[in-house]
């Protein structure tokens, strides 16, 4: 009798396992599933938003325009400034060119040159001399313009990495408005902005004191690859004849 309770008993234990095991696998079955249409879901979304395209895209392309004008009238409008700047996306970035010329440049250019080409060709005054202050381009700009908070930025500002005291290397650019509410910066950058052919740097726009990079111009066009943020800390105004 007992060696029959232990073999029913054994049976029983037996098919509780395996009833066990194959309830299991079919809830990884089923976890792995669901797993794999979230996955998909998010690919999805992030594929939507141009995430992909922003992190992985490396060829240079800019769907903007590169058609130079002529500003009408003697005074400089904000509208204009994001036109002008806009035209130099993915322009070749060296350090020390400074070349100012009427029309859209052949050679790279440097952080304040680019800042000069752009009022220069909206003004005819090239910013940096318009002080009698003397050292680096990006220190008479400083002295040519007049300080704004943050919240008073409008197109045409100016920001900067550094005060001109300061012994650390300065950075300058050109405030564009905002971008998906972000406030973005357009500037000549160094090597952590390179791309293809272009292994100094380029002329990009950048969200401003931010983890996000971006890829796209005021008006929503596409510029690829996508650029790494900026962190200017110092607002300053042109002193020049701005109209909105």
């Amino acid at each position: 009798m007992e060696d029959r309770l232990k073999f029913h008993d054994n049976n029983r234990v037996k098919r509780a396992r395996e009833i066990r095991k194959r309830n299991k696998r079919k809830r990884r079955l089923w976890m792995g599933f669901l797993i794999m249409l979230v996955v998909i879901f998010s690919i999805y979304q992030l594929d939507r938003k141009g995430y992909f395209e922003v992190i992985f895209e490396n060829s240079v392309t800019y769907s903007g325009t590169n058609t130079y004008f002529e500003p009408v009238g003697t005074s400089v409008k904000r509208d204009d400034i994001a036109k002008m700047a806009q035209l130099l996306i993915n322009h070749p970035y060296k350090f020390g060119y400074s070349e100012v010329v009427k029309g859209i440049p052949v050679n790279p250019m440097d952080a304040a040159g680019f800042v000069d080409w752009v009022y220069y060709n909206l003004s005819g005054k090239i910013l940096s001399a318009q002080t009698t202050s003397t050292g680096p381009a990006t220190t008479r700009i400083w002295d040519a313009s007049t300080p704004v908070m943050e919240s008073e930025l409008k197109v045409g500002d100016i920001g900067f990495y550094e005060v001109p005291e300061s012994n650390r290397v300065n950075h300058i650019g050109i405030y564009m408005g905002e971008i998906d509410g972000n406030k973005v910066f357009i500037h000549a950058g160094g090597i952590n902005y390179k791309a293809d052919g272009l292994d100094e740097g380029r002329i990009v726009i950048s969200y401003n004191n931010s983890v996000k990079r971006n890829n796209k111009d005021i008006y929503g066009n596409k510029f690829t690859p996508a650029a790494e943020s900026t962190q200017f800390l110092y607002y300053r105004r042109p002193k020049l004849d701005i109209i909105d």
